[in-house]
């Protein structure tokens, strides 16, 4: 009985053990600054690390927003350049000399439409409130700033007996979506440099804290699998301790 008690006293030591330090991982995992003991000089340079990792991590959300954005413009141009290029259908059977006045009043007049059509799309396409076509979108990202004129786009040029006034306009929607397309890769391109330069940043941190995370997760996976398998020793000896004690009382 008196080694029964003493193992039971060594397990209960080592659950106690396991479970103390698998709180200090996770509270080490979850708070910002480390619990162990640092002096002002790291703190000073980690508080550094900490507001330049912020910075990035605003300006990756910003970037994201405009992403966000150009898409709905490039989406609406894209719908644009359909209308276009049925006028310029249009436009084709306009120039007909077979077709007589009322004919070429029909045409000019779904042609109106699909401008206005068009123009209401322009006007309608908004972020957040804001008209994106409304003129020069400036996007501060962790990478500097990007500007891109999205107000170029005018429909009242459009002239359905005007085969090259449709060309033109139909031209300068794609110029201006390869821009939002090259504006957008651009942006990618920078949230993934700041994504690593972020990374990079709170490993220097949590460095400077004494605050390994990798370190931390490793201590909590170990010390939890240390006390689930003391857990179970500890079931294994009552179950034990309570055979022993029904033999001797039997």
């Amino acid at each position: 009985m008196k080694l029964a008690g003493y193992s039971a006293n060594l397990n209960n030591h080592y659950l106690e053990q396991a479970k103390n330090n698998s709180d200090k991982a996770l509270k080490n995992i979850a708070a910002e600054r480390a619990i162990s003991g640092i002096d002002s000089a790291n703190l000073i340079i980690a508080d550094n690390l900490k507001a330049q990792s912020s910075v990035l991590e605003q300006g990756i959300a910003n970037a994201n927003d405009a992403i966000a954005m150009l898409q709905i413009a490039d989406s609406t141009l894209a719908n644009i350049t359909k209308s276009a290029d049925r006028i310029n259908e249009l436009s084709v059977s306009f120039n007909n000399v077979a077709l007589n006045s009322d004919q070429r009043r029909m045409i000019r007049n779904e042609a109106t439409a699909l401008v206005k059509s068009m123009d209401d799309s322009l006007s309608q396409a908004s972020f957040n409130g804001k008209n994106i076509f409304s003129g020069e979108m400036n996007f501060l990202t962790g990478n500097g700033m990007q500007g891109l004129n999205l107000s170029s786009i005018n429909s009242s040029d459009i002239d359905v007996a005007n085969q090259d006034s449709i060309h033109k306009f139909i031209s300068n929607v794609n110029s201006l979506r390869s821009e939002i397309g090259s504006t957008q890769n651009a942006m990618i391109s920078g949230i993934n440099s700041s994504l690593t330069k972020n990374v990079a940043l709170k490993s220097s941190e949590n460095n400077m804290l004494n605050n390994d995370m990798a370190k931390n997760i490793t201590d909590l996976n170990s010390n939890n699998l240390k006390l689930n398998a003391s857990i179970m020793a500890q079931a294994h000896n009552n179950v034990n301790l309570q055979n022993q004690v029904t033999r001797l009382l039997g």
